[in-house]
């Protein structure tokens, strides 16, 4: 004989439980949106106020983007009370390792003066292995490529200022002449 739960298991709906508690990691998720918007709105209120003709200007944005953040954590905040977010996988530590250490050595490469390319070459590399790319070194090489493009643009085409070392010093070098 059945016992009623013939839905439990493999397919069963996160929300068809009326006993789970609610979801916690979606809380957290929520809290981190408001967070963000506060933070966004409080810079926003740094901005210079430019005196102009038009009523909004580039200052407004900041505003747009932290009430886009806060009706997103309004609609987490419902998800979450509801739990009527779809089930999680487990966590990948190894990936999350990864993915962790990428933001490190950048941190870590860009203090030590080696520059933008190699650092965001190797953010890209250890970041692509967290997701499963092998071998590594063909993902640095591959990020430093991208990076050195994107270091021209930004530096040569649009006159940003990005952290040197040695490799863009000699691109820039190389746009002097």
């Amino acid at each position: 004989m059945s016992s009623g739960h013939a839905n439990e298991g493999a397919g069963a709906s996160r929300s068809s439980d009326p006993n789970r508690a609610r979801d916690l990691g979606g809380l957290a998720i929520a809290a981190g949106l408001f967070l963000f918007a506060a933070l966004i709105a409080w810079d926003g209120t740094t901005y210079p106020v430019r005196q102009s003709y038009a009523q909004f200007g580039p200052e407004i944005f900041p505003y747009l983007i932290a009430a886009g953040l806060a009706v997103f954590g309004v609609a987490t905040v419902f998800m979450a009370l509801r739990n009527s977010f779809p089930e999680r996988e487990p966590m990948n530590l190894t990936a999350v390792g990864w993915i962790v250490g990428a933001l490190v050595a950048k941190i870590g490469l860009l203090y030590g003066g080696v520059g933008f390319i190699v650092a965001a070459g190797t953010l890209f590399g250890f970041a692509a292995r967290g997701l499963g790319r092998r071998p590594l070194w063909f993902a640095i090489l591959v990020g430093i490529g991208v990076s050195a493009f994107l270091y021209v643009l930004f530096r040569h085409g649009l006159s940003l200022s990005l952290p040197a070392g040695p490799v863009e010093r000699f691109i820039d070098g190389l746009f002097r002449r």
